[in-house]
């Protein structure tokens, strides 16, 4: 008598069902996203568009009667990455269900993102597990850093040695466009060049190098919207072997690293050190009163460094990724 196969693999059951949420349906859905009464739902909505955020991949585990109880939804951003949010499970059963629901929300995204990311607080365990169960895996567990710019930040940074200099990536109207296509075809180069050179054996996150292409990266790092970027590099007889991008919001005079980076050969140098000094001062100049950044909580080098500029933890973040290349799923 043959024995009978075993029964495939079951999500638990708790009576939901994954369904793509619709547009005359998204404040209900962001209600459900933000365990919110529709009020701040709406408001949500409303600040959404004004930001110009995209509410079009939102996927919902709806009841028996059809409303809406758990939310996940993938925001595609410059660069091709999407941006995982979700509602906050209470139970197991409902972790699982809602990686049903980030895993719809990635399969409609992959055809304009390339790469998936969570972050996630250390305290929500069951988030954790939803986000793998959408099919994210660790990363790293990030660090993020906040200085408060003071009078030191002003200082002429250190003179670096013969043949070396630091100087903006391109011209001010460039940088300060709205998007990346401002810059030059030569100035993209340049970066790209320097930022996978910055990448050999990198203790940052090493396992996303190759995740992206890099002009990917270049236009995730520039971001949308017209604002002032310190964007420099550093030089040794025209060959760039550093950079370091600080994006400033003039609304709330602050400023975000969002990278700092130098090739094997410039290690060891002080590159970095003088590449940062530089860019904060430059911030300053700019009449920000303080900086934040995030970093891989093991790279030690980077904290050292930072530490001594005055920066100092503000929160904890797990961060989980996916590669949404060429999967069928």
């Amino acid at each position: 008598m043959p024995v009978p196969e075993p029964p495939p693999p079951s999500v638990p059951d708790v009576g939901f069902t994954v369904v793509r949420a619709t547009a005359q349906r998204l404040d209900e859905a962001m209600a459900a996203l933000l365990a919110a009464g529709p009020a701040a739902a709406a408001r949500f909505v409303r600040q959404a568009h004004l930001a110009k955020v995209r509410l079009d991949n939102v996927w919902c585990l709806a009841d028996a009667q059809g409303r809406y109880r758990l939310t996940a939804m993938a925001i595609v951003s410059t660069g091709r990455t999407a941006m995982v949010l979700n509602t906050h499970p209470r139970t197991s059963s409902e972790a699982q269900a809602l990686g049903l629901a980030i895993a719809a929300a990635l399969k409609t995204a992959k055809a304009e993102a390339d790469l998936a990311q969570a972050l996630i607080e250390p305290g929500r365990p069951l988030d954790l597990d939803a986000v793998e169960a959408g099919g994210l895996t660790r990363l790293a567990v990030l660090d993020y850093l906040e200085c408060t710019l003071t009078a030191a930040h002003r200082a002429q940074p250190d003179a670096l040695g013969l043949g070396w200099e630091i100087v903006p990536l391109a011209q001010r109207e460039h940088l300060d466009a709205s998007d990346a296509s401002a810059l030059t075809l030569a100035a993209r180069a340049t970066l790209i060049h320097a930022l996978e050179a910055s990448y050999r054996d990198t203790l940052d996150c090493p396992g996303l190098a190759g995740v992206r292409d890099t002009t990917d990266v270049v236009d995730g790092h520039y971001g949308l919207g017209a604002r002032r970027r310190v964007w420099l590099t550093a030089r040794e007889h025209d060959e760039t072997h550093g950079v370091c991008l600080l994006n400033v919001s003039p609304e709330n005079r602050s400023a975000e690293l969002v990278y700092l980076g130098v090739a094997p050969y410039a290690r060891g140098r002080g590159i970095a050190r003088v590449l940062l000094d530089t860019g904060l001062r430059e911030c300053a100049a700019q009449g920000c009163i303080s900086v934040a950044l995030a970093v891989d909580e093991r790279n030690t080098f980077a904290h050292r460094l930072y530490a001594a500029r005055g920066f100092r933890s503000t929160s904890t973040r797990i961060a989980l990724v996916r590669s949404l290349r060429n999967t069928s799923e």
